[in-house]
């Protein structure tokens, strides 16, 4: 949620920046994969921008290429052309190291296998690959964010972080259902756990029915960089005790991709 006053943008608080590429920039931030399409008054809100300023951004962005307008609903998107731009993202070979792996992993256990890395203000998916189980996890789009304190990725990447990201993170923790652990107290001594035992598991915390299991993936200097998780029915990853049933699979996948990573 947004507190921000209508007008107003915290990128824009600083003198350095330039106030308009900061409103623009809140603008395209304001379509995510849950709110593709986007009403003027939708896009203004979500920017935190007067509807005038978000107009005249919007047709500007439109211009670019950026941004497109449905004639018939009136409502905005994104369009094509930003996939352009995500291309030219470098991830220091990552992704590209990862993907064949995940399809792999994807295709052995059937369920959805995620690449994530720390960013702001979440986790966030760098890949995803889907599996041959009947239902498959879409919560977690490529491009998309899940908070810290939600989901087995983000918080294996949360134990792994310096103490100013950590305090950071734990600052706004959210709830995405009512199994979400919010308490920052809880979620930093459960940290020690998951360094401890080299893998985190939740269950119903991003979605009633669903559980994920990851592991770290890391540089050639032993550092964390990124969290290989599994997704997908609870039942099927999970024992009756709650033991994760692809872990050996999962963690031999992360030591292959981190064996490819200088």
């Amino acid at each position: 949620m947004n507190d921000l006053p209508v007008g107003r943008n915290p990128v824009a608080r600083n003198p350095a920046t330039v106030r308009a590429v900061s409103r623009a920039l809140a603008l395209l931030r304001a379509f995510t994969a849950e709110r593709p399409r986007l009403s003027l008054a939708e896009a203004a809100q979500a920017a935190a921008l007067d509807k005038g300023t978000a107009r005249r951004l919007l047709l500007t962005l439109m211009e670019a290429g950026l941004v497109r307008q449905d004639a018939a609903t009136q409502r905005y998107a994104l369009s094509l052309q930003v996939l352009a731009l995500a291309a030219a993202v470098q991830t220091g070979g990552l992704r590209e190291e990862a993907r064949p792996v995940m399809l792999r992993l994807a295709a052995e256990t059937g369920a959805t296998v995620f690449l994530s890395v720390a960013d702001r203000p979440g986790a966030l998916c760098l890949e995803r690959a889907h599996g041959h189980d009947p239902v498959q996890v879409q919560w977690w789009a490529v491009g998309s964010h899940l908070p810290w304190n939600c989901g087995a990725g983000p918080r294996l990447l949360l134990a792994h972080m310096d103490e100013a990201a950590v305090a950071a993170a734990l600052a706004r923790p959210q709830t995405l259902t009512a199994r979400s652990e919010t308490d920052p107290g809880w979620l930093r001594r459960h940290m020690d756990e998951v360094r401890r035992r080299g893998f985190e598991v939740t269950t119903d915390d991003v979605a009633v029915g669903l559980a994920a299991v990851a592991v770290p993936v890391r540089d050639g200097a032993g550092s964390v960089v990124a969290a290989l998780s599994l997704g997908g029915l609870t039942g099927v990853l999970l024992a009756a005790d709650g033991t994760p049933r692809f872990l050996t699979g999962l963690a031999a996948a992360a030591a292959e991709i981190s064996s490819h990573l200088t």
